[in-house]
Parts: C-alpha cells; sequence; structure tokens
C-alpha cells in the first residue's frame, strides 16, 4: 500500500503546505510516498519532497522545506524586475530567483528510491488529446518525472524549468517555455487548469491513500467588493482553485461511494463486469485526507513575500493542521 501526495498552490500560501510537509515527514511512522502531483507553489514543495524521497532523505526535510519557506520566500529572494517583461506586458518578474532557489536545495540524488512526480501546467498553445476520444482542445499539461530525473544535473535542469512554469503566476511572473511535442510552448501556473488534480494521484494501483494538501478552508469567508490590482487578481485566482478543488473532492466522494455500494451488493465476477461498463475498470477506493486549514489565513499569496511573520504564520497554521488530522 502506497501515500501520494497533491500540493495545491496559493502564491507564497505554499508556506501553509511547508507546515504540514515538516509534520507529515518527520511524524506520520506509517507513511509511505510513491507518488508526488503538484502545481502553482505546490510544485515547488513538490520538487523538494520528491527529491529527498529519491535520496533517502525524507526525515528532516519537513524542517528544511519549512525554513526555506520562512528565510528564504522574501520578495527579494523571490522576484526579479523585468523592465522588457513589463514593456512587452509578459510580466513583471523573470523567473531567475525561484530558479535559482531550486538550484541550490536540490542536488542531484546518490540514492535510487522509487517515486513519481507530476506536475501541471497551463500551455498557452492548446491541443488535442487524442486519448479523450473527441475533438476537443485543452490546455493542462501534466509533465511526468521519473526517479531517474533526480539523479541526473542535466535532467534536473528540465525539472527545475517545468516547476517555475507550474508556478508562474500570471502577470506577476514571466512565462516559463517549454519544450511540448517539439514545440516550445510558453507556460503558466497549473492553477488556471487544475489546482488538486486527484486522478492523476491514483494511477498507481498501489496508492490507497491521498493527501490532499490545500492553503483553503473548506468554507470561505465573504470578501469585500471593493478589492483591486493585485488583490482582485488573487481573489479571483483563489475562486478558480477553489471552485476546481470542491469538484474534484466531491466526484472523487461520490465514486468512492459508488464503488462501496457496487461491493456490498455484486459477486466479485458481477464487479468486475460492472466496472468495466462504467469504464472504472482499476479504480478501487481509496482515502481521501484533506489538510486545509480550519479558517481562511490572513494577509494575501503575494503580501506575504514582504512579511516574514505571515509566512511563519502559515507555516505554524500548516503544522496545527496536519497534527490536528494525527490526532485522530
Amino acid at each position: 500500500m502506497a501515500d501520494a501526495l497533491i500540493l495545491s498552490g496559493g502564491v507564497a500560501k505554499g508556506a501553509f503546505g511547508a507546515g504540514v510537509l515538516a509534520v507529515l515527514l518527520d511524524e506520520v511512522p506509517d507513511l509511505h510516498i510513491t507518488r508526488v502531483v503538484a502545481t502553482s507553489s505546490g510544485a515547488l514543495n513538490g520538487a523538494f519532497v520528491a527529491a529527498a524521497i529519491r535520496s533517502g532523505q525524507v526525515q528532516g526535510a519537513g524542517a528544511r522545506l519549512r525554513a526555506l519557506w520562512i528565510d528564504d520566500a522574501s520578495f527579494g529572494d523571490v522576484f526579479e524586475v523585468s523592465a522588457h517583461g513589463i514593456a512587452a506586458r509578459e510580466g513583471i518578474s523573470t523567473n531567475a530567483r525561484v530558479l535559482s532557489i531550486l538550484q541550490r536545495s536540490i542536488p542531484p540524488s546518490t540514492a535510487r528510491h522509487p517515486v513519481a512526480f507530476q506536475l501541471v501546467v497551463t500551455a498557452t498553445a492548446g491541443y488535442v488529446d487524442p486519448a479523450s476520444g473527441s475533438s476537443a482542445t485543452t490546455f493542462e499539461r501534466v509533465l511526468s518525472f521519473d526517479g531517474a530525473t533526480f539523479d541526473d544535473a542535466e535532467k534536473l535542469e528540465g525539472l527545475f524549468a517545468a516547476v517555475t512554469a507550474a508556478a508562474a503566476f500570471p502577470v506577476a511572473f514571466l512565462p516559463v517555455e517549454l519544450e511540448l511535442d517539439g514545440q516550445k510552448v510558453a507556460c503558466y501556473d497549473g492553477d488556471l487548469v487544475d489546482n488538486t488534480p486527484i486522478g492523476d494521484a491514483l494511477v498507481d494501483p498501489e496508492v490507497t491513500r491521498v493527501f490532499v494538501v490545500a492553503p483553503y478552508p473548506a468554507v470561505l469567508a465573504p470578501h469585500p467588493k471593493d478589492r483591486h490590482g493585485f488583490a482582485l487578481l488573487e481573489h479571483l485566482s483563489d475562486i478558480l482553485v477553489n471552485e476546481r478543488l470542491y469538484r474534484d473532492l466531491r466526484e472523487a466522494r461520490a465514486v468512492d461511494a459508488s464503488l462501496a455500494q457496487l461491493e456490498a451488493t455484486l459477486d466479485p465476477a458481477s464487479l468486475a463486469k460492472a466496472l468495466s461498463a462504467l469504464g472504472w475498470t482499476g479504480r478501487r477506493r481509496v482515502e481521501i485526507v484533506e489538510l486545509r486549514p480550519d479558517v481562511e489565513l490572513g494577509g494575501t499569496g503575494f503580501g506575504a513575500f514582504f512579511s516574514k511573520e505571515l509566512r511563519e504564520m502559515y507555516v505554524a497554521v500548516g503544522e496545527r493542521s496536519a497534527r490536528a488530522w494525527l490526532a485522530k
């Protein structure tokens, strides 16, 4: 049996995820993560965790990630204003400093523990997925990396580029060009298309427990109507993220309930036929653990880049959320 991690973003609210991971990695005795799926600032956390798993250095990795968010995620550490980007109306900052953090924090692995890492990015050039069975354009790209990617410095650079693309919040950052299907495509934050891709975590048939880490409570308080600028942009992004998260979790729980009902009423042979007819072959019941704050985090994801106290608070709330689940 194995665990999967789904790590969502939220700009600097990714520090909440670091707090959750600090507890999960160091304090959950039966944790066995084989797959990490991430997007937005969760992609930074995901790359760090997947590298720690590959290298066999999981113990203490959460504490290192926690310190990274608190001490090395200020505005000056993350943003590099781009005059060209502003003039071209493509974005305010380059991705160079985010890339530098990844390069300093994740060296090539010297161990060979199995792990799969997937990233969601938004490609500005859509494509028609031949596996979908119909002609329709999608802009969501799920990029997959196996454990061997973490062993080679050159392959790591390709992974780092994908991580910066997955975390490139529109307007705040320039897009990142990735090679997709032999062409260079400008890519942005995966939040725009799917913040919590639960389905991608279930590809591994061994996964029986999925941890969904998101810095948003299940119930959001109403916001005032006078938001503008980045505050409005961030609020609209939160709406996109939470709506997709709501739908993904609702669908996952509905499927789980249906599977339970089928298992309770059908013999194994009939169950297999029913699952095949539904297109559910290979699906199984999975425990979904939501690790989210009880109430909305204070401040904003952008404002936290200017406030170490806010980042410390986000980390602390993440730790409390994980320990509350662990205490049960």
